[in-house]
């Protein structure tokens, strides 16, 4: 096995990283890419992570140990040779990027959550090799967005929406506080990548149709709606001119999920935080989340509330 090719140390121990999960999948490879453009817009080296399993048949010492010996060293060739593969198709799109990586027995769900530092995020590829869908996000995904601090992005292949070259970002907000973090990181990377930045509110008149006598109250809760989504963007909008950043906003009556995941058909980008007014403390990921990383058609950023 030929050692991955030279590439520049990754300073600081403890610094930021885009941190990128690999697996020999094809949809792993295009989340390196998105990972290597999004760390050279945020200055911050790229670590590479595969991890993997071996079949536990005895105690060391035990007969059959040689043999076992000689299977855990293929496998981890094998994922070191992802690794390599990985490095070669980041440098194709950032050629001096900073870069480590990590081959290591363990969990992904448990390995890559670890291997990033505040200021940081993590990418996955939306399913590994074992995915059977490739519009179906897999487990070790949801796990990795359940289980991660920092912003998680859920990247699939194959994928026009290039992460060296985002347009369009567009994010889901609904008054709740982890809703205004992925609007703040969403904000940042609009600036960071020059893109356009859409920041949709969906509402819902919850008794069907509204009949005679109603319509007022159906106004009103628009006009409540359309509050909200203002006092939303105020904090971002009154330097977006100066950022050069494009800042509009879109209010649509419908389910969340479905009113962002409609928005996503020519979006770059999906910027949503992991569960919203509704959301349960315990759960880490909640049903708009992990509807918009199961069905949206372009990368889904999820955001975490910062621990207080």
């Amino acid at each position: 096995m030929k050692n991955p090719p030279a590439v520049d140390a990754a300073t600081g121990a403890d610094g930021a990283r885009v941190v990128v999960g690999v697996d020999g999948s094809e949809n792993a490879l295009v989340a390196v890419e998105w990972a290597a453009a999004e760390a050279t817009r945020r200055g911050i080296p790229l670590r590479i992570v595969s991890c993997y399993s071996v079949p536990f048949y005895g105690e060391p010492g035990t007969i059959g140990t040689y043999a076992i010996e000689r299977q855990v060293e293929a496998i981890k060739n094998e994922h070191e040779g992802f690794v390599h593969t990985a490095i070669e198709r980041a440098a194709r799109v950032a050629v001096h990027l900073k870069v480590d990586s990590i081959v290591t027995l363990g969990s992904p769900t448990t390995v890559l959550p670890q291997a990033v530092e505040r200021g940081g995020e993590v990418v996955v590829g939306a399913a590994g090799r074992s995915g059977r869908l490739a519009d179906v996000i897999g487990s070790t995904a949801t796990a990795v967005c359940h289980h991660t601090a920092e912003p998680v992005v859920v990247v699939r292949a194959p994928s026009s929406r290039k992460g060296s070259s985002m347009k369009k970002i567009v994010v889901g907000t609904d008054g709740s506080e982890c809703a205004a973090e992925a609007l703040r990181w969403a904000y940042e990377e609009a600036r960071l990548a020059g893109a356009s930045l859409v920041v949709l509110h969906s509402w819902q008149y919850p008794y069907g149709d509204p009949v005679s006598g109603e319509e007022d109250v159906r106004r009103r809760m628009q006009a409540d709606a359309s509050a909200q989504l203002a006092d939303a963007v105020a904090p971002v909008a009154e330097r977006a001119e100066e950022d050069g950043v494009t800042l509009s906003t879109r209010l649509v009556e419908d389910l969340p999920a479905k009113a962002i995941i409609a928005a996503a058909a020519d979006a770059d980008l999906v910027v949503v935080g992991s569960r919203g007014r509704g959301g349960f403390t315990s759960l880490l990921l909640g049903s708009v989340s992990r509807s918009v990383v199961q069905h949206a058609p372009c990368p889904v950023a999820v955001i975490r509330q910062p621990a207080t």
